[in-house]
C-alpha cells in the first residue's frame, strides 16, 4: 500500500517537494547553519571572524609604539637640580654635600648640578646615536674615596687627595666602549662631547692615557 501511494504521486507534487528540499538546502548553507561545521561555508565564516577579532586596530598599534618610545627614552634633568646656582657654590675638594649634587641617571653616580646638566644632553645624543645610555664608572669623589684611590691605584693613576676634578663634582669615568681607543664610543664622543660642554682634556692623552676620563669645562652651557 505504501509503495503503491509513492508509486502514484503526479509529476508536479514530485517536483515541487524536490525544488522546496533544494531551497532549504541553500538557505541553511549560505548562514553556516548546516549540520557539519567544519564544512566549507562554516569553516570559511569562522576563520575570517576569528581572524578580525585578533586583527589590532590602527590606532592600538601607533598607541603601542608610542609608549615604547616615552620608555626607552633617556631620562631628563631632575626638577631640583640648578644648574645656574652651582657655579656660586663654594666647598672645598671632595667635601661638596651630597644635596649639593645632582643625580644621573645611572645609578649612585652625581656631579655638580651645571655638570650634570651637560651630561644629561650629552647622555641623550648618545642614546640616540648607539641606542644606549653612557656608561658610568666614576663620578663625583669625596674626599674619603680619593684617598683609597690614591692609596690602591698605581702611582699616577689618580690625583693626590684633594687634587681631582672628580672631588670637584666635573668629571667622570666612562665605560661600554668609551675606555678603549678607536672605539665608534669613544670616537663619537671626541667629535660630538665639545657641543655639550665636555672635553678630554689634553693631559689625558699621554700623562698617563686614560680614554675613559672625560671632564666639563666650566663655563660652556
Amino acid at each position: 500500500m505504501i509503495g503503491r501511494h509513492i508509486k502514484n504521486v503526479s509529476a508536479p507534487m514530485a517536483g515541487m517537494a524536490l525544488a522546496g528540499i533544494f531551497a532549504c538546502s541553500v538557505a541553511l548553507a549560505s548562514t553556516g547553519g548546516g549540520t557539519d561545521p567544519g564544512g566549507p561555508g562554516g569553516t570559511t565564516l569562522s576563520a575570517n571572524h576569528t581572524e578580525q577579532s585578533q586583527r589590532p586596530a590602527a590606532s592600538d598599534d601607533r598607541e603601542d609604539e608610542r609608549e615604547e618610545r616615552e620608555d626607552d627614552a633617556p631620562p631628563v634633568l631632575p626638577s631640583d637640580c640648578e644648574p645656574a646656582e652651582a657655579a656660586e657654590i663654594e666647598y672645598s675638594n671632595g667635601r661638596i654635600p651630597d644635596e649639593d649634587l645632582c643625580p644621573l641617571p645611572q645609578e649612585d653616580e652625581s656631579l655638580r648640578a651645571d655638570a650634570a646638566a651637560a651630561f644629561y644632553k650629552l647622555n641623550a645624543a648618545y642614546h640616540e646615536e648607539f641606542g644606549e645610555e653612557m656608561c658610568v664608572r666614576s663620578s663625583y669623589r669625596s674626599y674619603d674615596r680619593q684617598e683609597e684611590l690614591y692609596e690602591s691605584m698605581p702611582a699616577g693613576m689618580a690625583a693626590a687627595p684633594g687634587n681631582s676634578n672628580h672631588g670637584l663634582g666635573l668629571a667622570a669615568d666612562l665605560c661600554g666602549g668609551v675606555e678603549e681607543e678607536d672605539t665608534p664610543e669613544f670616537e663619537w664622543l671626541e667629535d660630538n662631547a665639545g657641543e655639550y660642554g665636555w672635553i678630554h682634556p689634553d693631559w689625558a692623552y699621554s700623562n698617563p692615557y686614560e680614554p675613559w676620563h672625560w671632564e666639563f669645562d666650566v663655563g660652556q652651557n
